[in-house]
């Protein structure tokens, strides 16, 4: 059994309506283990068909080398939404309702909206990938994600905090992360919308990848930080002060690389985006100094394994913050494909994956059964992804156009994080499965 942490082991109650004054609900939410269920599959969607497409691009083989750009794109809204945010919003129906000791969700919800956002996904890479034959799949798949979207960001922003904001306001990262998502989601059905032969525009697809990752992605990691790093990693709480510091440099230089962009009769802006990339990669440095990350990577511990492997992901979110600042002062705002691949892969492969492999030595325990079946593949798992990501990053930064032993080093990359991520869905899927056998013989004997 692990240790337990406050922050993540508050009693979850189900209750339509509300218990009678002095009433103890001992009784969980309907099936609690779908959250690793889900775990398992946006993961598997990841390895079987967002990685699979991204491998056959880089390689330029079969549909990667006849419709490259089609399969860029839609390995893109595979791994960004059928995998990333189907994974998040599923751990986010869990840790909300902890973190602000409120009721849980209903099993709706926690099925629906990981099931919507999925399934949306799927489609839209379909409609892109084969725009010749079921083209009309995408724009149907982007309202779709953006449905999800929408009622996921719904459901956060009810989840009334128990405190007020001006004592504690990191309730505020996962609402305004939760926004971005669809304002992202919206952008990305837009350019369903929006796409010829099956490529959309690549001012809107830009914008897609970055709204999501920047906004939903970054603001979702850094609100469950100030609380999870607290208890897990015994760092000490930031200030409220500080804390809003950070959350509206990240808002306003998001908003700000936006504006910049030139979308529809808007001008291009440079200036203003190297002000934005600055802005976001100074809040990206306070948050680690501030938190006292820095700190954890010289005082790690070794046992539980997530005491290491959480702060050595988040070396991935220093490489991006000092890349994005050195591409500001360059002014280089317009980078090549490769290269803002590249920059993109830190974020993803560098820092946001392995923190998700490292949260989730955290997760499968404490939300289900305390014990974690095949831990030890979560570990090399782990391990390989931080193998991976300098493969797939390098020669994309090093050359404009990678060569052959550049895109068979970044296919190697691909293939291992493919296997790394097979390891996830096998670790997921038995918490998933053991979870279920625990919680049967007391649904029998209610």
């Amino acid at each position: 059994m692990r240790d337990q942490s406050p922050d993540l082991t508050v009693q979850v109650v189900q209750s339509r309506a509300a218990p009678r004054p002095h009433a103890h609900v001992m009784t969980g939410p309907r099936h609690p283990w779908l959250f690793a269920a889900w775990m398992a599959a946006s993961t598997a969607i990841a390895v079987v068909a967002g990685l699979t497409l991204g491998l056959l691009a880089v390689l330029e083989v079969s549909i990667g080398g006849d419709r490259w750009t089609q399969a860029v794109q839609a390995h893109g809204r595979l791994q960004l939404f059928g995998f990333v945010a189907t994974f998040v919003t599923a751990l986010a129906f869990e840790f909300l309702v902890r973190l602000n000791q409120r009721a849980a969700f209903p099993a709706r919800i926690r099925l629906g909206v990981p099931a919507v956002i999925a399934a949306g996904s799927l489609l839209l890479a379909a409609g892109q990938t084969w725009y010749d034959s079921v083209g009309f799949l995408a724009p149907a798949g982007g309202v779709i994600v953006a449905g999800g979207a929408a009622v996921f960001t719904v459901a956060v922003w009810r989840v009334a905090p128990p405190f007020p904001l001006s004592a504690n306001p990191q309730p505020l990262f996962p609402r305004a992360g939760a926004a971005w998502l669809l304002v992202a989601a919206v952008f990305a059905a837009s350019g369903a919308f929006q796409a010829e032969t099956g490529v959309v525009p690549l001012d809107t697809s830009r914008a897609t990848v970055e709204l999501f990752l920047r906004g939903f992605v970054m603001l979702f990691i850094l609100g469950i930080a100030l609380r999870a790093f607290v208890g897990h990693l015994g760092l000490q709480p930031m200030t409220p002060g500080r804390q809003i510091v950070v959350f509206a440099l990240l808002n306003a230089s998001l908003a700000a690389w936006l504006l910049a962009q030139g979308l529809g009769s808007l001008p291009e802006l440079g200036w203003l985006a190297r002000i934005a990339d600055a802005g976001y990669a100074l809040a990206i440095l306070l948050f680690t100094v501030w938190m006292g990350v820095l700190r954890r990577l010289r005082h790690m511990a070794w046992t539980p394994a997530y005491g290491w492997m959480l702060p050595v992901a988040w070396l991935g979110a220093l490489v991006y913050a000092a890349l994005l600042a050195a591409r500001a002062v360059a002014g280089d705002v317009s980078p090549g494909l490769y290269e803002d691949g590249a920059l993109r892969h830190i974020f993803m492969l560098g820092f946001m994956v392995p923190l998700m492999a490292g949260m989730s030595d955290v997760v499968l325990a404490r939300f289900a059964t305390g014990r974690i079946p095949r831990e030890k593949l979560l570990v090399v798992a782990f391990a390989v992804l931080i193998v991976a990501w300098p493969l797939r990053v390098v020669p994309a930064l090093i050359e404009d156009a990678p060569g052959d032993a550049g895109r068979g080093l970044m296919g190697l990359a691909g293939v291992l994080t493919m296997v790394a991520l097979a390891g996830l869905v096998v670790v997921a899927a038995s918490v998933a499965k053991a979870h279920r056998a625990a919680v049967r013989p007391a649904v029998r004997h209610r």
